[in-house]
């Protein structure tokens, strides 16, 4: 059995738990039933059904888990239950059990003590202990019988669902809050990290090119600066990068929505790269259909997006290859959508890796990828504007053969009405 610890007691909707508790005195005939969940190691009560003085009495008890499951090794086992009489107790539990003053009178051995223990233990599909439901003080003072055991045992099956249930969802709006914060400052961070960069950048930029400006011909330090000018030049870009992928990332960042025609876009970025391929020995094309093809975006955004995939396919593609662009009308799970397509007979991408190229600085291990200047935010930025546009982007990539990297994006509300 595993105890994995989830999210706190106080991340828990204790509300929710309440009623259960509630429901389970009510219904099986307990006065006292409690809640607990596992949290740094020891048991919490969250919820507890029973008069004042036990509920502020339990709240206080935190036993430690691992005790709590060594007693249980002497239980009886009732199916989900767990009965520890009291002569078979070991004193674990002695400091952390709330113990209601009763003397019980004389019986035929059934009768319920004060210090028998009668648990459920909450586990989730995998094994893991969650939480613990136990109950005490039965109001016919007797020891449930098998019909009773049958009773509980369903009721607490289901009280141990809906604990699962609730710890689940809340450990799930923890790790969202907590990837939201954690995106947040990673945003804050990128966004004074690239402009923090840009003044020393320009400054460096600006003197380099005093200097090679007064450099007379056949000056031995031309090569050492034309060296610190093309490192320059990656910085530079890595800080443009960093920009727009701090603008993409910003939740709180309104998105411009405007009609862009997507066709017309890719073109405007092919003709502007078209001395690139060509000094690259590729061709480009595209193909589009005469209508234009409406999507509803950010111009900006949408423009950062085309120049990555299609910068992207041009560096990773050698002399001779090609790189082409399709957009295209089409239907994709019943909804209207423009579907984009990048495609380079280029490098490719190792199947392994390609789960990771939406990573902010991730490159590939491939050498001859590696041998390319790149900072491993293009692609980044390209998921992250797919996101906000409510898109979606698939790639398809065989080293040696190339990569096609698929857009869909929803196609304007007009075109389809």
């Amino acid at each position: 059995m595993r105890t994995d610890e989830p999210t706190g007691a106080a991340a828990v909707d204790a509300a929710g738990l309440q009623f259960i508790a509630e429901g389970v005195t009510e219904l099986a005939g307990f006065e006292l039933a409690a809640i607990s969940i596992v949290d740094q190691g020891r048991l919490h009560a969250v919820a507890i059904a029973g008069d004042d003085g036990a509920r502020a009495e339990l709240a206080t008890l935190q036993p430690p888990i691992d005790d709590v499951l060594a007693e249980l090794e002497h239980a009886e086992e009732w199916g989900a239950l767990r009965f520890v009489p009291h002569e078979h107790q070991t004193g674990r539990l002695d400091d952390f059990s709330y113990i209601r003053e009763h003397h019980p009178g004389p019986g035929d051995g059934v009768r319920w003590h004060p210090h028998d223990l009668l648990v459920a233990l909450l586990e989730d599909d995998d094994g893991v202990l969650r939480g613990v439901l136990s109950v005490d003080l039965p109001r016919h003072g007797q020891r449930p019988d098998a019909e009773q055991r049958r009773v509980l045992e369903l009721y607490a099956r289901q009280a141990g669902r809906a604990v699962i249930a609730l710890l689940d969802r809340a450990e799930l709006e923890h790790g969202m809050r907590r990837e939201r914060a954690t995106a947040a400052y990673r945003g804050q961070l990128i966004d004074a990290l690239s402009h923090q960069l840009q003044n020393p950048v320009a400054a460096i930029s600006g003197n380099l090119e005093l200097l090679l400006d007064d450099l007379p011909p056949g000056d031995h330090s031309e090569r050492a600066l034309r060296a610190i000018e093309r490192a320059n030049g990656r910085i530079q870009e890595m800080v443009s990068d960093l920009l727009v992928l701090a603008k993409v990332n910003n939740p709180d960042r309104p998105l411009h929505e405007v009609p862009v025609d997507l066709a017309a876009l890719v073109g405007d970025i092919l003709d502007g790269v078209a001395l690139e391929a060509a000094a690259h020995g590729l061709t480009t094309t595209i193909t589009a259909p005469i209508e234009p093809l409406l999507v509803t975006g950010d111009p900006g955004e949408l423009d950062d997006l085309v120049s990555n995939l299609v910068s992207n396919a041009i560096k990773y593609s050698d002399p001779g290859g090609s790189v082409s662009v399709t957009i295209e009308h089409a239907v994709q799970d019943g909804s209207q959508v423009v579907e984009l397509c990048v495609t380079d007979r280029g490098i490719g991408i190792a199947e392994e890796e390609q789960g990771r190229l939406f990573e902010e600085f991730f490159r590939s291990e491939n050498v001859a990828v590696r041998s390319r200047p790149g900072t491993g935010l293009g692609l980044p930025v390209v998921d992250r504007v797919v996101r906000r546009h409510r898109g979606r982007i698939e790639v398809e990539s065989e080293l040696g053969v190339g990569t096609t990297f698929r857009v869909l994006l929803p196609l304007a509300e007009r075109l389809h009405r």
